[in-house]
């Protein structure tokens, strides 16, 4: 064979073994990589710098030949604001790393790397630096290892997540090169994110890190130094000796020590490496014995005097968790656990082998994480749930070892809680409204199958978190603690220093059970279906009561039924089978279906009424026909309790809510009344808000009174619908408006979210009428609104038309026709202000000379009644509305300029923050179609206002301070009053209503 086809045929070799290389699939037998570290690193705490150099050797134990390795470069995820991070963090509405300067800001430098001795290239991520492919310079076959090697510098970052610094204080994660994960499913590079967490391989860390001499360091591994054991045994000594209070308040850092140590540490079987440092640290020391475990655990509490009291309150928390999850999961393999007080700004603690960074609440969570994280090192990136979720599910377990009524948010028997109606209910019924508040809103997600970056805010911490671990509670309760104890077990026994699937848990838990679960980790946890039963029936014999569960869902699952005595005390629990089940369908008679079941109880002269699921174990949303009384002598329906602000709602009680309002305007003057509502956490399917108002001036009953009924729609395209119908009393008029609002699912979190609104308006005025020419208008509505962004720029827009019909127009008259649309941008120029944009158009499609209607530079007429004017009638010379008072709407001047249009009127609206004031400069452009005249001899078609504005109250409060404009004869104000004369202001009561404020925070 010829010299030259000879070479083509050796370089084609390994692309011919690529080519053969089976495609990566979850069907292929399992695989694991391992990769080992030792990694040398300086600190130096005047620049805020790590320069290190690291050998890793990389085992492939895949059946491939890998050409390249995926490798994680996480400290440029701090470099600019085109990373993946800095992406997420607009997305979660974060400002701060946007605007942060080039020195606050981190990045990883001076690689160089080598594989076996031979340069290396690397090939980065087209769209995020902190990923980059290391191409080899020949594939490493299955079963070989390559040396790879490289030095790098890192510049820390100011703390805007887990890496970085506070100061002189340290947080050191993320650091240094890393591989991505390679496994049967193929590579799993991931940028890093502040909401979504990591991914890696096993292997060994041996890692020496230089720093000056008088830094306390908490760090994965074992510590190898002599002298600084024994350094860390005398502070800890001394940190023992003080009380609570003797700690002090000084949080100064002292002058670092001239002279440096190089610590060590070493560890296997663990998939990361992190440590932190500070020079103010006290140390408290301690030891718990694991059963089964090989040796006692040293455990390490490291915080400052800034909050010593809180740690020494929960100084045993390490112990707890360790004994704990030792017992339920398995036992805990490594010699020692760390907690640290650091300067956080990702969430209340972080995770990582054997030590976590944390507040001093979380840290049987974070400790916990060993387990799930770290001995289970499944991918949380795409299953989030199966280490947060499942995490969260053995922390309330150790919690509540000690109070049993402990919840995620705290102890539900307190004073607040007894006056909001909490008292007495079990913690179940807490933590699972944080999850159902967004369901009932239908913004429910699946707490399986669902990767971190597809959550907004809200639901990564109520879903992933809560909802997750209540499901788990929920299995727990069905199979019997035994069982599920025992799946636990042998997940942890099967899978420890392993990467196991959702699908390797269910096998696992499958096998203790005795019994096929895919109704609960298929269905259940991997859609949002929402589940209720119901007592369908009651036969009562003379020591039986026998009862038909039906399920009304549609999807299988099992539910526990309880008989209780008259004061909601449980007596005896039955769980009915699976509905739809083999089991159910085995003991379903001919005339019953396999969503109906029968159990029997015992009957005894304390039984009063049986119940679904009094223990809120079960994932139902709806509990208020959860219960059934044997006789009519205890009505199964609850005498109402009045009160205050919120709660949940409850199967033993029935409650409506209040808050007092009040009320001014100059019709009606001062008002005082109550709003009364129910369930504004977790809507009912009907929700009712009536909040009547006396007039002390007038005598009279005023107020507001709306009914909503509320659909979640389970397609792709809606999230909800809303049929309400509003009915409006106040000054001299009365609204009625039915409305239907639809609500638009998001595909993603980028997605804009929209919303369109039909709405049918009638106003019923009240003595002359409608500005002295009708008594009833009515104004029929569609409106089309749509809203997006992120935290560095926002906008919106919205479409409305309107057919406007008074009372004046004749019969064969046509009615008016209006369509207005608008357009907002708003663009941040620093972490706190901003400068705004807004474009108005409204043009009359069809107006008739008869008709009243028009469109306003200086705000609207607002037919529809949406703005609460203190002086819509005009009676006051000081709160005039119009004159005063606007509603930032229509044309927004907001300088007030008699000038209206009945064809067509355009306005721009321009607003910048002012550096360092609190006031916003403002300037408005706007044109109608004819000239307007505005006193003698001023007749234009063009018009402009200028001036300075100032915010309170959430944006419910805005006045106006215009300096230059149309409105003044020669542009400016020809004195004092008459500038304190145009003064005006907006008052959006709808920015301060409660109600409405919840129903946004979940949005």
């Amino acid at each position: 064979m010829p010299k030259f086809l000879v070479g083509l045929t050796l370089a084609a070799l390994p692309l011919a073994s690529l080519a053969q290389t089976p495609a990566p699939s979850s069907n292929r037998p399992y695989f694991q990589q391992e990769v080992n570290y030792s990694i040398d690193v300086a600190l130096d705490d005047q620049q805020h710098v790590l320069t290190g150099r690291e050998e890793m050797q990389y085992v492939n134990n895949s059946p491939d030949a890998l050409p390249f390795i995926w490798v994680h470069l996480w400290p440029n995820a701090y470099r600019d604001n085109n990373t993946a991070f800095a992406r997420q963090q607009r997305q979660l509405g974060k400002r701060k790393f946007e605007f942060a300067s080039a020195q606050e800001r981190g990045y990883i430098d001076q690689l160089d790397f080598k594989v076996n001795g031979q340069p290396a290239q690397l090939q980065y991520d087209a769209t995020s630096p902190d990923m980059a492919k290391l191409l080899l310079p020949q594939p490493l076959a299955p079963g070989q290892r390559a040396t790879i090697s490289t030095p790098f510098r890192v510049k820390l970052p100011d703390s805007f997540s887990r890496m970085g610094h506070v100061g002189q204080s340290y947080q050191i994660s993320q650091w240094y090169p890393k591989p991505a994960v390679y496994d049967r499913t193929g590579w799993h590079p991931m940028p890093y994110l502040d909401q979504g967490e990591f991914y890696s391989e096993f292997g060994s860390f041996d890692v020496r890190i230089t720093l000056p001499d008088n830094y306390v360091v908490g760090a994965t591994g074992e510590l190898q130094n002599p002298d600084e054991k024994q350094r860390m045994d005398q502070l800890a000594l001394a940190a023992a000796k003080k009380a609570k209070d003797d700690f002090g308040s000084d949080v100064s850092f002292p002058a670092s020590a001239s002279t440096t140590k190089t610590l060590r540490y070493t560890q296997n079987q663990v998939h990361d490496f992190a440590w932190f440092a500070d020079k103010r640290f006290n140390v408290l020391k301690d030891t718990v014995a694991i059963p089964g475990g090989a040796q006692p655990v040293t455990t390490w509490l490291l915080f400052t005097n800034r909050n010593a009291g809180d740690w020494l309150a929960h100084r045993d928390d390490i112990k707890k968790a360790l004994l704990g999850y030792s017992q339920w999961v398995g036992p805990y393999p490594y010699s020692a656990a760390t907690a640290v007080d650091g300067a956080l700004s990702a969430g209340s603690g972080m995770e990582y082998p054997m030590v976590t960074v944390t507040e001093p609440s979380a840290v049987v969570h974070e400790v916990g994480h060993n387990w799930f994280y770290g001995i289970l090192a499944s991918n949380e990136r795409e299953q989030p749930w199966q280490d947060e979720g499942v995490n969260s599910y053995l922390e309330s377990r150790v919690q509540r070892q000690d109070d049993p009524s402990k919840t995620f948010l705290g102890s539900l028997q307190n004073f607040p809680a007894k006056k909001l109606g909490l008292d007495g209910l079990p913690p179940d019924a807490l933590e699972n409204a944080a999850w159902q508040v967004a369901a009932s809103r239908g913004l429910d997600q699946p707490a399986g199958n669902t990767a971190s970056t597809q959550y907004p805010s809200y639901n990564y911490g109520a879903i992933v978190y809560q909802k997750t671990a209540g499901l788990l509670r929920y299995l727990a309760g069905y199979l019997g603690q035994e069982k599920f104890d025992a799946g636990m077990h042998l997940y942890f026994d099967r899978w420890k220093f392993r990467h196991p699937a959702p699908a390797d848990m269910q096998a696992a838990f499958e096998e203790a059970a005795g019994q096929k679960l895919d109704w609960f980790f298929q269905t259940m946890l991997n859609t949002t279906t929402h589940y209720n039963a119901t007592a369908a029936d009651l036969l009562l014999t003379n020591d039986q009561v026998k009862v038909l569960v039906r399920n009304e869902s549609n999807a299988p699952f099992a539910v526990p039924v309880a008989t209780v005595d008259a004061q909601g005390k449980v007596l005896e629990t039955l769980w009915t089978p699976v509905f739809g089940g083999p089991e159910a369908e085995t003991n379903a008679s001919e005339e019953l279906d396999t969503d109906i079941t029968q159990l029997n109880f015992r009957r005894t002269p304390e039984v009063a009424a049986v119940v679904i699921d009094p223990l809120y174990v079960s994932p139902e949303i709806n509990r208020r026909d959860n219960r059934r009384a044997l006789s009519g002598l205890l009505p199964t329906v609850e005498p109402i309790k009045l009160r205050p602000l919120a709660s949940l709602e409850r199967w033993d009680r029935s409650s409506v809510y209040w808050l007092p309002v009040i009320g001014a305007n100059t019709h009606d003057k001062f008002m005082l009344g109550a709003a009364f509502y129910n369930s504004p956490l977790v809507p009912k399917k009907l929700s009712y808000v009536v909040m009547p108002m006396y007039s002390f001036n007038r005598n009279d009953l005023k107020g507001v009174g709306q009914l909503t009924l509320n659909s979640i729609a389970s397609g792709r395209l809606l999230q909800r619908v809303q049929t309400s119908f509003l009915v409006t009393r106040f000054e001299r008029y009365t609204k009625y408006e039915p409305s239907l609002t639809l609500d638009f699912r998001r595909p993603t979190l980028a997605w804009p979210q929209q919303q369109l609104q039909l709405a049918y308006t009638r106003i019923n005025i009240a003595g002359n009428g409608l500005e002295g020419r009708s008594n009833d208008y009515f104004v029929p509505t569609v409106r089309y609104s749509v809203a997006g962004g992120n935290a560095a720029r926002r906008y919106t827009a919205d479409i409305e038309y309107n057919t406007l019909v008074a009372d004046s127009i004749g019969v064969n008259s046509k009615a008016a026709q209006l369509l207005r649309a608008a357009a907002t941008y708003e663009q941040y120029y620093t972490a706190k202000k901003s400068f705004r944009v807004r474009l108005f158009g409204g043009r009359f499609l069809q107006h008739p000379a008869t008709s009243p209607f028009v469109m306003g530079l200086s705000g609207s007429p607002d037919y529809r009644r949406q703005t609460s004017f203190l002086d819509r009638q005009q009676i006051s010379d000081t709160w005039t509305a119009q004159t005063h008072q606007t509603d930032d709407r229509d044309g927004a001047f907001k300088a007030y300029l008699p000038v209206a249009s009945t064809k067509w009127l355009t306005a721009l609206n321009l607003e910048a923050d002012v550096p360092k004031t609190p006031f916003a400069a403002f300037a408005d452009f706007g044109a109608t179609d004819s000239r307007q005249l505005l006193s003698p001899g001023r007749n234009q078609r063009l018009f402009y206002d200028a001036g300075l504005a100032l915010t309170s109250l959430n944006g419910a409060l805005r006045l106006y301070l215009p300096i230059a404009g149309s409105q003044y004869a020669n542009g400016l104000p020809d004195g004092r009053k008459d500038f304190t004369d145009r003064i005006r202001f907006v008052f959006d009561l709808q920015k301060l209503n409660p109600l409405r404020l919840l129903d946004q925070a979940f949005q």
